[in-house]
């Protein structure tokens, strides 16, 4: 169809007639608003004033109905040529682009799959040709498929990918803690984040073993200094002077100063065997 036809389905005839009109009527109130302003106002001209005042709103409120009037008189026209608009051309138009559109989607996705697929196994192949099938899948590399993307740079993507992780692993197998490290980067698959997330978690167990070790240490301090307060404490038992007692005990010395035990031991009421 030609815009110079569309063009010639719906033409307003009414705008001119409606602004001739109200310039007749625009310059009558000119009219009115120059007198108004022009009056002076005391007590003798107060009355004129408000009276003046007064015919204006009345303009003001009789145009203002008109204009409700000439609105709805100009819409009613318009809403019922909506209607018949919308009933014989737009639904029409809009159903047909959205059964389009529908048709459309679903070979777009219908293509889409097809390459998705072909990818899929591509990088499958690569995957378990690289003994990687454990660590990675193919949702991970995260590819943005669409139909203007090549196969070409999408593959490459996928060789970039895993050959990035086949990079990490070899830093992996260096690391102190490795293999906690590949569990990490099996969640992740970030080498970085992996190696900082296990490290920091040594460094806190290493902190904690620490504090262990300082609280066990001051808990035996204390152990110690309770068990020496309690020997102090404790009574000891009292051993009454003419109360006997049995001693053994051994003297190793020169033949002369055992005998002179024996004698103080004879002179002192000492009984021995």
């Amino acid at each position: 169809m030609e815009d110079n036809k569309l063009n010639e389905l719906v033409i307003v005839k009414q705008l001119p007639i409606i602004k001739q009109k109200l310039q007749i009527i625009s310059d009558e109130v000119d009219k009115e608003i120059e007198y108004a302003l022009s009056l002076e106002v005391n007590d003798e001209s107060v009355k004129e004033v408000k009276n003046a005042r007064a015919r204006l709103n009345k303009i003001k409120t009789e145009m203002e109905e008109r204009r409700k009037q000439v609105k709805n008189a100009v819409l009613n026209p318009y809403n019922e040529f909506e209607t018949i608009y919308n009933e014989l051309v737009k639904d029409k138009l809009s159903s047909a682009d959205s059964q389009l559109k529908e048709k459309i989607d679903g070979a777009e996705n219908q293509l889409k799959l097809e390459k998705e697929n072909e990818l899929r196994e591509f990088a499958n192949q690569y995957i378990i040709a690289n003994n990687l099938e454990n660590l990675i899948k193919f949702e991970d590399i995260s590819l943005n498929i669409t139909l203007s993307s090549s196969m070409k740079s999408l593959k490459e993507k996928i060789i970039e990918y895993i050959e990035d992780v086949l990079n990490d692993l070899k830093l992996i197998e260096l690391e102190e803690f490795k293999d906690e490290i590949l569990v990490e980067y099996k969640k992740n698959k970030d080498y970085t984040k992996s190696k900082i997330d296990v490290i920091t978690r040594h460094k806190q167990l290493e902190e904690l073993q620490q504090k262990q070790k300082e609280v066990q240490l001051q808990i035996d301090e204390e152990n110690k200094i309770v068990e020496k307060v309690e020997e102090i404490t404790t009574p000891k038992e009292i051993i009454e002077d003419d109360e006997l007692l049995t001693v053994t005990f051994t003297i190793t010395d020169t033949k002369e100063k055992i005998l002179k035990v024996r004698e103080f031991m004879k002179e002192e009421g000492i009984n021995y065997d």
